[in-house]
């Protein structure tokens, strides 16, 4: 009986102890978030103003004047934020006006509604596009998942579009073939269509501990010398906020109900339409995959964007970019060129179909 007694404290005084240390754990961990936050505040202040659309705020980051050239409205990837476009911007700007978002709880927009699908935000752009003044019109340019907004923008708001342009966006009927073919079943409109619950609860409070600042600064991916100055620790500074990883996360439980609307538009009209890719598609993404299963790949989707290209009497067709991939072409400054030229490739036609009209 001593003995087990004995070992009863030395357990209790264990167990003491490790909580102990666990709290002053995860107490240096709550400062060390908040002095990041503090810092990141000084270091990254918004670089276009918050509009308030009616319940929340969404970031809007303009370059160049307005004239009689439509604005452009740049749309980008799934946590994408609006200073990733710089280099396109820098390039558009001396010749019309250009603005990129960041959707909500993305960068430096607040937090919006559920549910979180492709309507709701498409919607909250359309809203954004009113408080700002900005004149439709508009130019609609989405990378990735921007592009298949781009898509439902469309159908919800076809009047505000003068033309589409679409890089390298997802497609749906690739996505839900792929994705049920993993799971081994059919993939219905409505799954995924759920509140976020424990797994934003977990990850807000990774973030609040400051485990996702420091798993963040371990990722090299984004230290690219190439991409716009800062934008990298840009972006890691606003995912290192609570909200910025919630809203994805509760994004992500839609993306097959937002393949579903995007498989909805079945025509473009006669909306000016051209997909943009690159010769490296999926290279960053998948960079597991057989040199010969990614060239199958690019074919396959190559294929699907002519397919939406073709939906409108204005088919601008797919272009490619030799030597980028998916994040490289608007990363990097002599790709991104490349999208603007092919941006004013647009415009021509545009004057030229209203020239003629």
């Amino acid at each position: 009986m001593a003995v087990l007694r004995k070992l009863g404290r030395i357990l209790r005084f264990t167990l003491k102890w490790a909580l102990v240390v666990l709290i002053a754990v995860a107490g240096l961990g709550v400062l060390y978030q908040q002095i990041g936050l503090m810092k990141d505040a000084k270091r990254f202040p918004p670089p276009g103003e918050l509009v308030s659309i009616g319940d929340h705020k969404l970031h809007l980051y303009c370059m160049g004047e307005e004239g009689a050239a439509p604005t452009i409205i740049l749309d980008g990837g799934a946590t994408f934020i609006a200073v990733g476009w710089q280099w396109v911007m820098d390039d558009l700007a001396s010749t019309t006006r250009v603005c990129a978002y960041d959707r909500s709880g993305i960068g430096w927009s607040e937090e919006g509604r559920h549910p979180y699908d492709g309507p709701q935000m498409v919607s909250e752009l359309h809203a954004l596009v009113k408080a700002a003044g900005i004149n439709t019109p508009f130019v609609y340019v989405g990378h990735s998942l921007g592009g298949d907004l781009g898509r439902i923008y469309y159908d919800h708001y076809p009047e505000d579009l003068a033309g589409l342009i679409m890089i390298e966006p997802g497609d749906p009927e690739i996505f839900l073939q792929e994705v049920g073919a993993e799971k081994g079943e059919e993939i219905v409109r409505t799954e995924g269509v759920r509140p976020c619950g424990a797994r934003c609860l977990m990850a807000s409070t990774a973030v609040h501990l400051g485990v996702v600042r420091i798993m963040l600064g371990q990722v090299d991916i984004l230290d690219d010398p190439k991409f716009p100055p800062d934008a990298a620790d840009a972006y890691k500074a606003r995912m290192s906020r609570a909200v910025n990883v919630r809203q994805p996360m509760s994004m992500g439980r839609y993306v097959t109900r937002i393949m579903y609307q995007t498989r909805d538009n079945k025509s473009l009209g006669d909306l000016p339409a051209m997909v943009i890719y690159s010769t490296g598609f999926g290279s960053l993404l998948g960079s597991n995959l057989s040199e010969e299963t990614r060239k199958e790949d690019l074919i396959k989707n190559v294929a699907a964007w002519q397919r939406t290209t073709a939906t409108s009497t204005n088919d601008m067709g797919v272009r490619a970019i030799e030597g980028a991939n998916h994040l490289a072409i608007i990363g990097y400054q002599e790709y991104a060129e490349q999208v603007a030229d092919l941006t004013r490739e647009m415009f021509d036609f545009i004057e030229e179909e209203g020239a003629g009209s």
